[in-house]
């Protein structure tokens, strides 16, 4: 016996240029109250992206970033891989989880853009997106800098002083392997990005 579920979001969300469905949160939430939906999703501009399968180097990314961050700012300021909320008009089609999130305070609840000093997303099989919408996305929440560590070129990319208006950030750094770096709220205890790459 085979049975068919449907559902109709609460909010109509026009469909993607190549035709595929936008996903809404609702929509995720249905899915997996009704089972049809395990594991790890982040929802990014309308897509569902699994989040479960890391590889051995964005794992070991993930946990040589978080040693750094924990040393820096303390294990109860830091959170990895939890839901961020965005601005208002982005939240129907975005439930990000960055990486790394570093907070201006401890909270209880999911932190909101502009309760984030530090973003840092690990970048290899999701660049497009990581150096994509995720920028304006971040920007516009109010998140105070973000970091893209991009193991496929060997670099790390800071996005710096957002316009929440616009989406653009004023202030855009590449740095290379040979380099250091440090997040604003820190400047003074940079660390060796060679240290963060797996």
């Amino acid at each position: 016996m085979s049975v068919t579920l449907t559902f109709q979001s609460s909010l109509s969300v026009p469909p993607t240029a190549s035709g595929r469905k936008r996903w809404t949160r609702d929509d995720v939430a249905f899915l997996s109250n009704a089972g049809l939906l395990n594991g790890r999703y982040e929802l990014i501009d309308g897509e569902l992206i699994d989040k479960m399968g890391q590889n051995r180097p964005h794992a070991l990314a993930v946990s040589l970033v978080l040693s750094y961050l924990y040393l820096r700012f303390g294990p109860r300021r830091v959170q990895t891989q939890a839901t961020m909320e965005v601005r208002e008009d982005d939240r129907l089609t975005n439930r990000p989880e960055p990486d790394a999130v570093v907070l201006r305070t401890e909270i209880d609840r999911n932190p909101e853009g502009t309760d984030v000093l530090l973003a840092v997303e690990i970048s290899d099989t999701t660049a497009a997106d990581d150096l994509g919408f995720k920028v304006g996305l971040y920007a516009r929440a109010g998140v105070a800098e973000y970091w893209v560590l991009d193991l496929n070129r060997r670099l790390l990319i800071a996005f710096r002083q957002p316009d929440a208006t616009t989406g653009e950030w004023r202030e855009r750094y590449e740095r290379r392997e040979g380099d250091t770096i440090a997040p604003l709220s820190m400047a003074d205890h940079p660390i060796a990005l060679a240290d963060l790459l797996a």
